[in-house]
């Protein structure tokens, strides 16, 4: 656990023509609250509505919402190092988008440099894949395709009206990923709130449970609710650090995203913030509890089916020191 506090950074990965583009211009329409950078290959296929715009250069773009959107014009450790230096418009998040012919582990792998080791952390990676040109990769092509795949956390399985279901199911049993959090979309509509740790836990605010309407960011459609279900927990007995982090391990694959607020045995006098995107997950030191009685509560999102509120009971009941 890590009381610095650090810059969220999500990776978008994914083949040519799978939707990355699609999926970063909602990141950028979306009203996330947050400052946020995202850093791109290129402008040309990145349709921003004007209205949204409040200045734009050759390689970046200023928009209303306080994001700002930049070309990655040369080397990724000077734009970052650039960026955090920037003291005025430091970001709050960043994404990443990876070239659709290059292997998303080696910007993770940028990102753990001891320059950025304290400054940034990999919130999750995401890779788009065109649920209809897939099957036609070969070669080079298909195993960068599946290169990409081995480094996500999260898979978006894109444009599935345009497969049967049969060609779904059979795509799944091919990538052999039994703990896969995998999303089914058309046109990257996914709620972000399960991509992104956009819900990051303000200090002193207690969690209410997520209806479709936080799920969604406040969006009110398409509805994703007859999709999507949610489930909390709340506990006013100390955790165990070691078993809160197997109980995150082993919560089923169609578990998209978990957050919360901890009260950690190894931690008594500080809060602990839980995040949990895809298959990655963090626990960390947050602010002292001062004089609020220390409390557990954990808010988990997931497709409706795999919330199981009896066996989810016992898996965090599990976590009770």
């Amino acid at each position: 656990m890590n009381r610095r506090q650090s810059i969220p950074v999500t990776i978008v990965s994914g083949f040519l023509g799978a939707g990355k583009t699609t999926l970063l211009n909602r990141i950028l329409n979306h009203d996330h609250g947050l400052r946020m950078a995202v850093m791109v290959n290129d402008f040309g296929s990145i349709n921003i509505d004007s209205q949204l715009i409040v200045s734009q250069t050759q390689t970046t773009v200023n928009l209303t919402n306080g994001c700002i959107c930049c070309t990655v014009e040369s080397d990724l450790i000077e734009q970052l190092s650039r960026m955090l230096n920037n003291r005025e418009s430091r970001p709050e998040y960043i994404v990443i988008e990876a070239s659709g012919v290059s292997n998303p582990q080696k910007i993770a792998n940028t990102l753990r440099y001891p320059q950025f080791r304290e400054a940034l952390n990999i919130d999750s990676i995401i890779t788009v894949v065109d649920a209809a040109q897939y099957e036609g990769l070969k070669g080079e092509m298909a195993q960068l395709a599946m290169d990409q795949l081995d480094a996500a956390d999260i898979i978006v399985l894109n444009k599935i009206d345009q497969v049967s279901d049969e060609q779904v199911a059979a795509l799944r049993s091919r990538w052999l990923y039994p703990n896969v959090r995998l999303l089914q979309a058309q046109h990257c509509d996914v709620p972000l709130e399960l991509v992104l740790g956009v819900g990051r836990i303000s200090a002193g605010v207690k969690l209410k449970p997520v209806t479709s309407a936080t799920v969604l960011g406040a969006v009110s459609e398409p509805d994703h609710s007859a999709v999507f279900s949610t489930w909390s927990w709340t506990s006013t007995q100390p955790l165990s650090l070691k078993a809160l982090r197997e109980a995150l391990a082993t919560l089923p694959a169609d578990i998209y995203r978990a957050k919360g607020i901890c009260n950690i045995a190894e931690a008594p006098t500080q809060r602990s913030v839980l995040h949990l995107v895809g298959s990655r997950s963090e626990i960390k030191l947050d602010e002292d509890w001062r004089d609020v009685q220390p409390y557990s509560q954990v808010v988990v999102i997931g497709a409706r089916d795999a919330i199981d509120p009896a066996s989810l009971q016992a898996v965090f009941d599990k976590c009770i020191a």
